[in-house]
């Protein structure tokens, strides 16, 4: 069975290295080369590649915005970083990264890599099954894609802190800086998965897992301080209650 790869890297002479190295293995086929982020979406559409070699440092987009991309619209493209640098790991395997490889390439661990890949399509799984339901699931419920000023920006839902709604835009704070998006709190809420976002305020939605503190600030609001920020968040009284059944936080009971 021929694997199918496309290659995406800003330097067409890395592309030409990476591209001469696979042509020695059999069945695997170069079907073409991206050198941005928007040329690498582009043909991961079109072409529908089984592997994609991505570079981190690419014109428009770099090559992680690119992979939480793939991940949407391709959740089961084997995506491997092919990288002069060593310090995006963690990240790299955040959107199920198979492998990644530092420049200049070893052609023997590339040759490992495509092993690998060969030994799980010659299982019971088909190449569109190398990633699972569970994990496809994962993938989507791990990230939101918000609108800023006619972009889509993706999120990790874990990074977020709180969402907060004033006159005229939606600010989301997140670990790393804020996006503003004209779309409301409520179509923000509906895209949010999962049990660990809470609307505390018809204003605010706050992460439950970035709570630091909840301190009361008048007889019907409280005042909630979250981590990874000196920005407050409010929360109304029936709220507070709420929130205290959900996270299962006893009520003190005075005596009788």
């Amino acid at each position: 069975m021929e694997i199918t790869v496309l290659l995406a890297d800003d330097d067409p002479v890395m592309c030409k290295i990476l591209r001469s190295i696979l042509l020695e293995l059999p069945d695997v086929k170069v079907v073409g080369e991206a050198h941005n982020g928007l040329e690498t979406l582009r043909l991961v559409k079109k072409l529908e590649p089984q592997i994609v070699f991505l570079d981190i440092a690419m014109p428009q987009k770099d090559g992680l915005e690119i992979a939480q991309e793939i991940r949407i619209i391709m959740p089961m493209t084997i995506i491997i970083f092919a990288t002069a640098y060593e310090n995006y790991t963690h990240e790299a395997f955040e959107v199920y990264a198979f492998d990644y490889l530092i420049k200049p390439y070893r052609i023997n661990r590339i040759y490992k890599t495509i092993e690998r890949i060969k030994f799980w399509f010659g299982t019971e799984n088909k190449p569109n099954d190398i990633f699972s339901d569970k994990a496809r699931s994962e993938i989507r419920e791990s990230i939101i894609v918000v609108k800023e000023y006619g972009k889509n920006i993706f999120i990790n839902l874990k990074d977020i802190i709180f969402i907060t709604r004033d006159a005229r835009f939606t600010t989301i704070h997140f670990i790393g800086g804020i996006i503003k998006t004209s779309e409301t709190l409520e179509l923000l809420n509906n895209k949010l998965n999962g049990d660990s976002f809470f609307r505390c305020h018809r204003g605010y939605i706050i992460n439950l897992n970035m709570i630091k503190e909840i301190q009361p600030c008048g007889k019907k609001t409280f005042k909630v301080f979250m981590r990874n920020t000196t920005e407050t968040v409010l929360m109304t009284k029936s709220k507070a209650s709420a929130i205290k059944d959900l996270l299962f936080i006893n009520k003190t009971r005075s005596p009788n």
